[in-house]
């Protein structure tokens, strides 16, 4: 049974839902935006995924890791300039042809097939081989868009499930405006997508276990948002160790021996749900192979010269750039990162509000310390594989910020954790809320215009009569579409900003002088 909610917890009424709602449909916009506007086969391995796609959506099987290539016609569409008008654009059935292989191998072969058979059944539905083929991966980019919409909510749920503040929690919301990677992958092909809001509805309800939660459907709804994300790819069970863990260290209600068992049997359950459903694939992997991902590619391996080795600093700095990089926005196909100023600036003001806060005793550092193992187990896989890239290869390229956003429900969690205890005053509390619904719209719109010149003005700052012609002649269905959908996104844009400033004002009751980390989790509040 979960843990009745006390009297002292806000209730959330209806200028709330209408703003969290407002909030989605900004990002469901924006989404929609970057997917019409962004180049097709231009995201982030996009030309690897759509290709996956369509060998099975030919009805040819899954293939053993390695022994998948990429169809010729589709790589071909994959050119580093511009793309022809749409309207010289061919349909799929005319770029496959005979289904000719080119010998570079797929890497998507490495991961189970069920985001690919589930946009190849997409793509029969809409009888993909007789529509122009750019089209096509626009309806595969938009079902992407669809599994993407509910990350504001998701946040949203979980930031005031753990701090208890209606504010905190729709302003972390609005942070996801803030991070162009994630808006970027979000609206391309890939099966990052679904791993993503399967994070974001496992750290939900972690949280809700942590600070309660004790019943039996909620430890198996956990189990299921992780087996989604296993179901994908290997990456999914970066999860599995944080939900664990929550639901080892849950508060307690009574202090018994049987309030410890039923603990450690919800972890059992939490753990059985993705084993039983996914974990055979592999075992199967790790029988035929020797792993349960295997590399796709042959291994290769270069000796150090005589007298040199790795260099911990270089690494260092190396993978400092390319994870802040990759995770705030390298854009395009890892081509154009954001500005150095917002990326450094970003990294290291979060960084800090952690460090600060875990020193603090006013901060409820048992949950920024529970939650914190997801993006904690991410960063350690990404440091483990580039350093083993880096002895291995002598050089490396660090581009694996990706592997953060599974978890970046949870991050956000723990940055409102550090900030609601470090920030007191109200009226600071506010300045910051209303900060982010100036910074975030920006940034998302600085992406945008790095998107623009990137894709259209070779990568030079202007805005000429070539490069709008280039756009012009790039949209899938015409200049119509992206005018609707601009003037749509900054008019609830403008109104839900407008709306949330004046929300986040509102006077609230002071909050409890006493620590937040010596209070039940169902006690602590503030707006």
């Amino acid at each position: 049974m979960s843990r009745p909610r006390s009297r002292t917890t806000p209730g959330i009424g209806r200028s709330e839902l209408l703003l969290v709602a407002g909030t989605t449909t900004v990002f469901l916009l924006l989404l929609v935006t970057w997917a019409y506007v962004n180049p097709a086969l231009h995201g982030p391995d996009e030309v690897a995924n759509v290709d996956a796609v369509v060998h099975l959506a030919l009805g040819q099987p899954w293939p053993a890791t390695g022994d998948l290539h990429y169809v010729q016609g589709l790589l071909a569409q994959n050119v580093p300039a511009h793309l022809p008008p749409a309207v010289q654009r061919g349909t799929f059935a005319d770029i496959i042809g005979d289904g000719t292989l080119n010998p570079r191998g797929n890497p998507m072969s490495q991961h189970p097939p069920t985001y690919f058979l589930v946009q190849a059944a997409v793509a029969h539905l809409i009888d993909f081989g007789s529509r122009r083929w750019d089209l096509v991966v626009l309806v595969m980019r938009l079902v992407d868009v669809v599994v993407a919409a509910p990350l504001p909510v998701l946040v949203w749920a979980s930031v005031r499930r753990a701090t208890r503040s209606p504010r905190l929690a729709v302003a972390a919301a609005a942070v996801l405006l803030a991070v162009p990677q994630v808006v970027q992958l979000a609206s391309s092909v890939s099966l990052w997508v679904p791993v993503i809001t399967a994070g974001a509805l496992a750290t939900w309800l972690a949280v809700r276990v942590l600070t309660g939660d004790r019943s039996w459907l909620t430890a198996v709804a956990l189990g299921g948002a992780l087996s989604v994300g296993t179901a994908v790819m290997a990456g999914g069970w970066m999860a599995v160790p944080f939900a664990l863990v929550t639901v080892l260290a849950a508060r307690r209600s009574v202090r018994a021996a049987r309030e410890v068992v039923g603990r450690v049997l919800r972890a059992l359950v939490v753990l059985a749900v993705p084993v039983v459903t996914t974990g055979w694939w592999y075992a199967r992997q790790f029988i035929r192979t020797g792993s349960p991902q295997p590399d796709p590619f042959a291994p290769v391996t270069k000796q150090w010269p005589a007298g040199e080795g790795p260099d911990p600093v270089q690494f260092g700095g190396t993978f400092w750039n390319g994870i802040s990089d990759s995770f705030w926005g390298q854009l395009g196909r890892y081509e154009w990162p954001l500005s150095p100023i917002i990326v450094d600036s970003a990294t290291v003001i979060a960084l800090t509000a952690v460090v600060w806060a875990a020193s603090r005793r006013t901060v409820d550092r048992r949950t920024m310390l529970v939650v914190g193992v997801f993006p904690a187990t991410a960063l350690v896989v990404v440091l483990a594989r580039d350093w083993a890239t880096y002895v291995g290869h002598l050089s490396v390229r660090v581009d694996q910020g990706r592997f953060l956003f599974p978890a970046l429900a949870a991050l956000l969690v723990v940055q409102a954790v550090g900030w609601r205890g470090l920030v007191v005053r109200e009226q600071v509390r506010v300045r910051l809320a209303r900060a982010v619904l100036v910074v975030a719209p920006l940034i998302a719109l600085a992406a945008l215009g790095l998107l623009y010149v990137g894709s259209f003005e070779e990568f030079v700052f202007r805005v000429s009569a070539a490069g709008k012609q280039t756009l012009w002649d790039s949209l899938p269905v015409g200049r119509g579409v992206l005018g609707g959908l601009v003037v749509l996104t900054a008019v609830v844009g403008a109104a839900t900003a407008v709306s949330l400033w004046r929300w986040f004002g509102r006077r609230t009751a002071p909050a409890p002088a006493t620590a937040p980390a010596r209070l039940p989790a169902d006690r602590r509040t503030d707006h």
